[in-house]
């Protein structure tokens, strides 16, 4: 008569928590796959509507929102950790570890593919461009040449926000925090990889800077009585809801689940050696 496993090695954690060592925690294999596959089929999606406006299908404003669209709903990825569990059942804390896991790679990714590089870029990109009529004016100039389709990556979000491509500086100087989410992010999984008791207070520390952000992102513009919203009240849905909810939500689960995890690694660290008494 065989004996059934349980779905985490629980002898090697009862071992770690013997010798005082954080549990070793990596994103599950049927997570990671599920992700993989999650991330192929809408950012797929977003090469298809590029594809589509170079060959005239779609105009730049259709074109950028559905891929706008698309990109909102793919950032919800984290949520198939629990159809991973499904099938490849994990304990409580390692299911909250790759969930946080794929926010995390989710977040980065956004950085590394449109912020960073339009921090970088759009002072020099962008010139005169004060209105969508404006920025549709370029269309032609783009479909030009393939290697022109760079500036329908970096205006893409001029469809519903002209802070793109006006230089607005608070737009700009919230943008300029992607630097500091994805260097914070590889020292996760730099302290991940080490087992140290402090990865998980990365997460605490910087949860709070994706909702201030976020915040004076949004209302910036509501205060400023939307006057760079480009189109009618579903765009600016989009702008400032549908594209922005998922980095003042989602931040606040990722810290409370973030706290549970840096508890459970800080009840296993080996206590501090005694002082020795003064003589």
């Amino acid at each position: 008569m065989s004996v059934s496993t349980p779905p985490w090695d629980a002898v090697a954690e009862d071992r770690d928590a013997a010798l005082g060592a954080p549990v070793a925690r990596s994103l599950s294999r049927t997570a990671g796959r599920l992700f993989g596959v999650w991330t192929a089929v809408w950012w797929g999606g977003v090469g298809v509507c590029a594809a589509l406006f170079f060959a005239g299908v779609l105009d730049f404003v259709w074109s950028a929102r559905i891929a706008l669209y698309g990109i909102s709903i793919w950032l919800n990825g984290w949520l198939l950790a629990y159809l991973a569990q499904r099938r490849e059942p994990r304990a409580k804390l390692d299911l909250h570890h790759d969930c946080l896991v794929i926010w995390l790679l989710s977040y980065a990714m956004t950085n590394v593919l449109w912020e960073i590089p339009w921090v970088i870029c759009s002072p020099f990109v962008f010139d005169g461009l004060s209105t969508l009529e404006d920025v549709v004016a370029q269309t032609a100039w783009v479909r030009s040449n393939l290697l022109h389709m760079y500036w329908w990556v970096l205006a893409s979000f001029a469809s519903v926000d002209l802070r793109t491509v006006n230089h607005d500086s608070t737009f700009y100087s919230v943008e300029i925090f992607a630097f500091a989410n994805v260097l914070t992010t590889l020292w996760f999984f730099h302290l991940n990889r080490k087992r140290s008791p402090y990865r998980y207070l990365v997460v605490v520390l910087g949860c709070g800077e994706p909702i201030a952000a976020t915040f004076i992102f949004s209302f910036s513009e509501v205060f400023g009585g939307f006057e760079n919203m480009a189109g009618g009240v579903a765009d600016t849905l989009l702008a400032l809801v549908w594209t922005q909810y998922q980095y003042f939500v989602f931040p606040m689960i990722f810290g409370l689940l973030a706290v549970r995890l840096l508890r459970e690694d800080w009840r296993r660290a080996p206590p501090r050696p005694a002082e020795p008494a003064p003589r």
